[in-house]
C-alpha cells in the first residue's frame, strides 16, 4: 500500500513539475485612439492542454472589448466568450484533442476610447488549465499594458494618402509603358 501511495505521489509531482513549463501571457501594446487594436493572449510551452478558462481585466476608461476570435493554437478549439461586462472579457476554450506549442490562443478585439497617452492594464485572472486528462495545469501568468499613441485618423490618414500615391505612381508607369 505504501508503495503504491508513493508512486502516485511521485506521479503527481512529476505531472505539477512539468504544469511549470507552461506559461499563460499578454503582450505589452501599442494603439491608436479611436482605432480597434488586436491582444494576443498567448501560450508558450503547452502541451496537451483540453481546456482554457481565462478573465482579463482592463481599464474600461481606456478600452472597449469588441470580439473575442481564436488565435493560431486556437484555431481547432471551441471558443466561448463574453465581452459585455466593462472591464473584463470572460473566455472559455476546450479542445479535445489537445493544443501543444507556443502561440496565440485566443486574440481578443478592442476599440480604444482613451486619449493619447493613457494606457491600461491587461491582467489575466481566474485562469484555469486542464490538460486532455483533465488535471489541473498549474500555469503562471505575466501581464501586460497597452499604450495608447497617435489618432487612428491621422495615421489611416497617412496610409490612405501613401496608398493612392503608390497606385498614381502604378496608373502613371502603366499608362507610359503603354504608350511606347
Amino acid at each position: 500500500m505504501k508503495r503504491i501511495l508513493l508512486l502516485v505521489s511521485l506521479l503527481c509531482l512529476v505531472s505539477l513539475a512539468s504544469a511549470q513549463d507552461m506559461t499563460i501571457s499578454v503582450s505589452d501594446t501599442t494603439a491608436a485612439v479611436g482605432g480597434i487594436v488586436e491582444v494576443p493572449i498567448d501560450l508558450e510551452g503547452a502541451e496537451d492542454v483540453g481546456s482554457l478558462d481565462i478573465s482579463l481585466m482592463y481599464d474600461p476608461a481606456v478600452l472597449q472589448a469588441v470580439g473575442v476570435e481564436p488565435g493560431e493554437l486556437g484555431d481547432n478549439a471551441y471558443i466561448e466568450s463574453n465581452t459585455g461586462n466593462e472591464g473584463v472579457v470572460i473566455i472559455a476554450l476546450a479542445d479535445s484533442s489537445g493544443i501543444t506549442g507556443d502561440g496565440s490562443v485566443a486574440v481578443v478585439s478592442f476599440r480604444v476610447l482613451g486619449d493619447v497617452g493613457s494606457s491600461s492594464f491587461m491582467t489575466l485572472v481566474d485562469v484555469s488549465v486542464h490538460n486532455t486528462d483533465l488535471v489541473e495545469v498549474i500555469s503562471p501568468t505575466i501581464d501586460g499594458t497597452l499604450s495608447v499613441t497617435e489618432d487612428a485618423s491621422e495615421s489611416a490618414g497617412y496610409g490612405s494618402m501613401l496608398l493612392m500615391t503608390m497606385a498614381a505612381v502604378v496608373i502613371a508607369l502603366f499608362v507610359v509603358k503603354r504608350r511606347r
